[in-house]
């Protein structure tokens, strides 16, 4: 029962209690005491937290490329958040790319943009987990050498908007993406 229905009840109960019972008071012109109506208060709907919860985590996924970017640009990860925001192969996936770019004296300046959405959700496992569908364009994201900043030649047939699926877990109150798979399939970017 509600806050207001208890309330109401008591209320009620001690309309009822005070009158002194000897009929002296008791008038046929007066209507009888009614008592206030709870308004039940609307229950939180279930899409609510969902739609809550698919927001966080493309927010966090939005934040891990913002991060990644950031990280290409300087060669190096420190001085990012991108492990706030990446886990696993992920992160593995980043610095393994840095590696490779510091061997080869390039960096890129730039940022992909995504048009990712969330494909799965499940709130009720012991990790809470998601799956995003993401059509990742990367045409505005230049590869520049480091020494001279001239961009870096494009490799014929490269695919500038590309599948990625990822996979991402809730730790504590901080989604965190544990992959972003890309395929070598040209997507329309929205």
């Amino acid at each position: 029962m509600g806050l207001l229905a208890v309330a109401g009840s008591c209320i009620a109960g001690l309309a009822a209690c005070s009158s002194s019972g000897d009929g002296a008071d008791a008038s046929p012109s007066r209507p009888p005491a009614t008592t206030p109506r709870a308004v039940p208060s609307p229950s939180p709907s279930p899409a609510a937290p969902k739609a809550a919860e698919e927001r966080a985590v493309l927010d966090a996924y939005r934040h891990y490329w913002t991060e990644q970017a950031k990280a290409y640009k300087n060669g190096t990860i420190t001085g990012t958040a991108l492990t706030t925001y990446a886990v696993g192969d992920a992160l593995s996936r980043v610095e393994s790319d840095l590696r490779t770019m510091k061997s080869n004296g390039v960096i890129a300046d730039g940022a992909p943009r995504s048009n990712a959405s969330v494909t799965r959700l499940d709130l009720q496992a012991q990790v809470p987990s998601a799956t995003l569908s993401d059509c990742l364009d990367i045409s505005s994201w230049k590869r520049l050498y480091r020494s001279t900043r001239k961009e870096v030649p494009t490799p014929k047939g490269r695919i500038d908007h590309y599948k990625t699926d990822v996979k991402a877990e809730k730790w504590g109150k901080q989604w965190k993406i544990l992959s972003a798979t890309p395929r070598q399939q040209e997507c329309a970017s929205g």
